[in-house]
C-alpha cells in the first residue's frame, strides 16, 4: 500500500505532501490545475524516462518520494537484488538535476533505475490515459491475458524464451555454415593470411606509443646532448673554472661559520643546503641522461622500419575494420587504431576463421541440437497455449461479469485465440479482445467496436480481473472516467468502490458520481504568488468535499440545489457501504443485533 507520496519542485508543484488512505483515494482538480502532474510524479517512480524540463523554474532539483508498507514476504522475493533491512515499510526517491542526470534511492541507498522500476512495480500497477489506446494493440491484448493467468504462465514463458533464444543462435550459427563452399574458402584463406602478418608481427600494446618517444630521442639526440653539457656545465664548471655548484659549497663553508649566532641566518643557511642536494643531483642526472642518449642511424632505421609496419597493420586492421568476409564492421570513426585494435581484430578472425573450418565437424552437431531445441520450443509453446485458453476462458467469465456491473446490460466479452504464423518470443499464440455491447449483436473485435467512454468501462473491467488475479497493493487510475458521466460515473465509482476490498486505488477524476465514492478525497489547486504559478494539494473533510463536488457538478459551492445533490450523493454511498457492512457482519455471525443477544 502506497502511504505517502511527496513532491518537490516537479512542474509546477513547488512541495506536496499526500498521506493515502486504504481505500479508495480520488484526486480532483480544475482542467490545468496540475492533476495530471500527480500521475506523472507516479510513473517517475516506476523508471519513466524524465527530463530537466520537468524541474520547476528556479529549483536546482525535483523529487518524488514514496513511501509503501510492504506485504509479508515482500523481501523473500528480491533477496540478492538489493541488501534492505527487513521492515514493514519501505521509502523510494527519485532525483532529477537541471544537467539532465537522474538518481533513483531504494530505502535511502542508490540504486539503478530499473531497479527502482521494477521493485515499484510489484507494489503498484498504473493505468495512464494512454492505457486506452495501448489497449487497442493484439500484442497488448496477449500482454495483459498472461498478467491474468498469473505466475505460472509467467515462469514457463521465461523458459519459452530462453529456448527461442538459443534457437534463433543455432538457427543463425547453421546459416553461417552453410554458405558457399568456395566463397568460405577464399575467405578462410584470406583469414589465414591476416593472422600470420599479425602474428608474425609479434605486436605488444603500447609498443607504438614507446617506439614514437624513442624515435624523438633518436631524431633529435645531438640536440639533447648539447642541452644537458650546457647544463652540466653550469654547475660543475668548464675546465680550470668553478661552476655553481662550487659556489654554493663555499657559500656554505661561510655560513657555517655563522652557524648559532642568529635563527633568521641559520634558516636561510638551510635552504641554501636543500638547494646545494638538489643541484647536486640534477647535475648527475643530467649527467647520466647524456651518456645514455646517443645518435645510433642505424637503431633509428630499425625504429622506423618497425613503425612503418605498425603503421601498415593498423590502417589494415585497426579500427573500423570488420572481420574480411564476415560483413560485420568494427566500432569506431574509421580512423587508424593503436595495436590493441590489431589485437582485437586478430581475435575476431581467429573466431571466424574457426567457424568457417568447423563445417565438417560442426554442421551436423548444430543440426541436431536445433533438431532437439526446435521440438523442445514446441513442446513449450503448447504448453502455453494451454495455460493460455484456460486463462481466455476464466477472463471472458470475469470480464464479462464486471462490464455488467459497468451500467453494461447483456453484453458479452470474448478472447479468441489464434495461431501465429510462426513462432516468435511470445510463443505461437494471437490474442484478440471482442465485445458484444448490444443484444443480438455479433461480438466484434475491440479496436472496431468501443467508443472512448465504452472503452474506458471495458478497460475498467479488465483491470478488475487482472487485480484479483495477482498480488498488486495498490493500483492508480488516471483519468478512467473519459468520455463518461451519468449513472454510468455511478457505475465506475461502485466498482472502483469494490476493488479497495483487496487493493488500495488511486482515482485521478473528473467526475462527481465517481468521487462521492472516495474514502478520502483530495484537491489540486492552482494559485498564482509571488507572480509564479504554484499548484497545492490538500485533502478534503466534510464541507470541503461537498464543495468540490458542487465544483465538479459546474455549480457554485453556495448553490443550495448544487449542495443538496452533492449530499445525496454521498449519502447514497454511505447508505450502500452501511448495507455491506451489516452483510458481512451477519455473514461472520457478528451483527449488531447478535452481540446484543
Amino acid at each position: 500500500m502506497l502511504i505517502e507520496l511527496h513532491i518537490e519542485n516537479l512542474a509546477v508543484i513547488d512541495g506536496a505532501d499526500l498521506v493515502f488512505d486504504a481505500g479508495l483515494n480520488v484526486i480532483s482538480g480544475e482542467t490545468g490545475a496540475g492533476k495530471t502532474i500527480l500521475a506523472h510524479a507516479i510513473s517517475l517512480l516506476l523508471g519513466t524516462r524524465a527530463d530537466s524540463g520537468l524541474i520547476r523554474p528556479g529549483a536546482a532539483e525535483a523529487s518524488v518520494e514514496a513511501v509503501f508498507s510492504l506485504p509479508e514476504g515482500f523481501f523473500a522475493d528480491i533477496a540478492g537484488e538489493i541488501d534492505l533491512p527487513d521492515e514493514d515499510v519501505l521509502a523510494v526517491r527519485r532525483r532529477i538535476s537541471r544537467d539532465g542526470r537522474s538518481r533513483a534511492f531504494i530505502g535511502g541507498r542508490s540504486a539503478t533505475l530499473s531497479l527502482l522500476g521494477e521493485l515499484t512495480g510489484r507494489l503498484l500497477a498504473f493505468s495512464a490515459q494512454h492505457e486506452q489506446r495501448r489497449l487497442m494493440l493484439a500484442s497488448r491484448q496477449l500482454e495483459i491475458l498472461d498478467d491474468f493467468a498469473g505466475a505460472g504462465l509467467a515462469d514457463l514463458l521465461d523458459e519459452y524464451r530462453l529456448a527461442y533464444d538459443r534457437h534463433r543462435e543455432l538457427a543463425d550459427q547453421l546459416a553461417d555454415l552453410s554458405q558457399d563452399y568456395e566463397a568460405q574458402a577464399r575467405e578462410a584463406e584470406l583469414l589465414r593470411f591476416q593472422l600470420s602478418e599479425i602474428d608474425n608481427a609479434d605486436l605488444l600494446k603500447g609498443e607504438d606509443l614507446e617506439l614514437e618517444d624513442e624515435r624523438r630521442r633518436l631524431l633529435h639526440a645531438q640536440e639533447l646532448r648539447e642541452a644537458t653539457a650546457e647544463l652540466t656545465a653550469v654547475l660543475s664548471g668548464d675546465e680550470g673554472g668553478a661552476g655553481l655548484t662550487d659556489t654554493l659549497s663555499q657559500m656554505m663553508a661561510r655560513l657555517e661559520n655563522s652557524a648559532g649566532v642568529d635563527d633568521e641566518l641559520d634558516a636561510i643557511a638551510g635552504r641554501l643546503q636543500k638547494n646545494y642536494y638538489e643541484l647536486e643531483e640534477i647535475n648527475r642526472s643530467a649527467r647520466d641522461y647524456s651518456e645514455s642518449v646517443q645518435s645510433d642511424p642505424l637503431h633509428l632505421g630499425e625504429v622506423e622500419e618497425r613503425l612503418d609496419l605498425i603503421g601498415q597493420l593498423k590502417r589494415k586492421y585497426g579500427v573500423g575494420q570488420g572481420v574480411a568476409g564476415s560483413g560485420e564492421k568494427a566500432a569506431g570513426n574509421g580512423s587508424p587504431g593503436g595495436i590493441e585494435e590489431i589485437l582485437n581484430y586478430s581475435v575476431r578472425s581467429a573466431e571466424r576463421l574457426a567457424r568457417l573450418t568447423g563445417v565438417s565437424e560442426g554442421k551436423p552437431a548444430l543440426e541436431k541440437e536445433l533438431s532437439q531445441v526446435s521440438a523442445e520450443l514446441l513442446g513449450l509453446a503448447a504448453k502455453l497455449s494451454e495455460l493460455r485458453q484456460e486463462a481466455a476462458s476464466r477472463l471472458e467469465e470475469e470480464a464479462g461479469r464486471h462490464l455488467g456491473e459497468l451500467a453494461f446490460n447483456d453484453c458479452g466479452f470474448e478472447v479468441r485465440l489464434s495461431k501465429a504464423e510462426s513462432p516468435n518470443r511470445n510463443g505461437a499464440d494471437n490474442a484478440e479482445f471482442l465485445v458484444r455491447l448490444n443484444p443480438g449483436m455479433p461480438a466484434t473485435p475491440l479496436r472496431d467496436t468501443a467508443s472512448g467512454g465504452e472503452l474506458s468501462r471495458i478497460m475498467l473491467a479488465i483491470k478488475s480481473a487482472v487485480l484479483a488475479s495477482r498480488d498488486t497493493a495498490t493500483l492508480v487510475f488516471d483519468e478512467i472516467d473519459a468520455g463518461i458521466g451519468g449513472e454510468t460515473g455511478a457505475a465506475v465509482g461502485a466498482r472502483l468502490r469494490s476493488l479497495t476490498s483487496g487493493s488500495q486505488i488511486i482515482c485521478i477524476t473528473h467526475l462527481p458520481q465517481i468521487a462521492c465514492y472516495a474514502d478520502a478525497h483530495f484537491r489540486v489547486v492552482k494559485r498564482t504568488a509571488g507572480g509564479q504559478t504554484v499548484t497545492a494539494v490538500e485533502r478534503l473533510q466534510g464541507e470541503g468535499v461537498v464543495d468540490e463536488l458542487c465544483r465538479m457538478m459546474g455549480s457554485k459551492p453556495k448553490d443550495g440545489k448544487a449542495r443538496a445533490h452533492a449530499g445525496d450523493l454521498l449519502l447514497r454511498v454511505q447508505k450502500i457501504s452501511d448495507t455491506k457492512n451489516n452483510r458481512a457482519s451477519i455473514k461472520n455471525g457478528t451483527s449488531t443485533k447478535a452481540g446484543s443477544r
